[in-house]
């Protein structure tokens, strides 16, 4: 004789309350330790590239207050050379270029500073310029745009009047010393608007990375 079945309980409306709270409880959980392990890796990369930033604008800062001063000398001194160049054809642009620039300090190992831009560079590739206060990430693109402008001076020298032949033809004399007096103009206004953007936003950078 067949095993009459076993009637199954039925659940009630409190119990499938019960288990619906629970997964939403479980599903609730998960997403938050999701989102606060996100919060965490943001922070920590906002962190980093901010403190990068902070070191990399400091670093480029010490590197061109001592020369601004000597390429504003230089320039005069070009300038005045220009004037005097006018017509003559006795030396080369080359030797009043030389001849024009002041003595570099001790200490200082080039005449034009290799501005270091690698922390901005990773801050934009790694997205951590989104985190930043809007005001923060405003500064920081106003620096690093100036001082790719003022870095492009530096290259247009080095591959426009300096690979120039001109340069060293005695009777390209005027021409020779007029652009290279313009380029060099050039390069000190830009490092010029470069230095006070360094001084003026660098506070508001440093607070920036303190914050945390």
């Amino acid at each position: 004789m067949a095993t009459p079945p076993v009637p199954r309980a039925r659940r009630t409306v409190p119990h499938w309350l019960i288990e619906g709270l629970f997964i939403v409880v479980s599903v609730a959980l998960g997403f938050g330790v999701a989102q606060y392990g996100e919060y965490r890796s943001n922070e920590e990369l906002k962190s980093k590239a901010l403190d990068t930033l902070v070191a990399e604008i400091e670093h480029n800062l010490a590197l061109l207050e001592p020369l601004l001063p000597l390429h504003d000398r230089w320039v005069q001194a070009m300038l005045k050379a220009s004037d005097a160049s006018r017509g003559r054809t006795e030396r080369a642009g080359i030797d009043v270029w030389f001849d024009t620039r002041p003595p570099l300090p001790s200490g200082i190992p080039t005449w034009f500073p290799f501005l270091r831009r690698s922390g901005w560079d990773a801050a934009v590739s790694s997205g951590a310029l989104r985190l930043l206060d809007y005001d923060v990430t405003a500064n920081l693109s106003e620096i690093y745009r100036v001082q790719e402008i003022a870095t492009g001076n530096v290259d247009r020298l080095a591959n426009g009047p300096v690979a120039s032949a001109d340069i060293y033809d005695p009777a390209r004399q005027g021409p020779a010393v007029r652009l290279l007096w313009l380029t060099l103009a050039d390069i000190q206004s830009a490092e010029a608007i470069l230095m006070d953007l360094y001084r003026r936003h660098l506070p508001a950078i440093r607070a920036a990375a303190a914050a945390r």
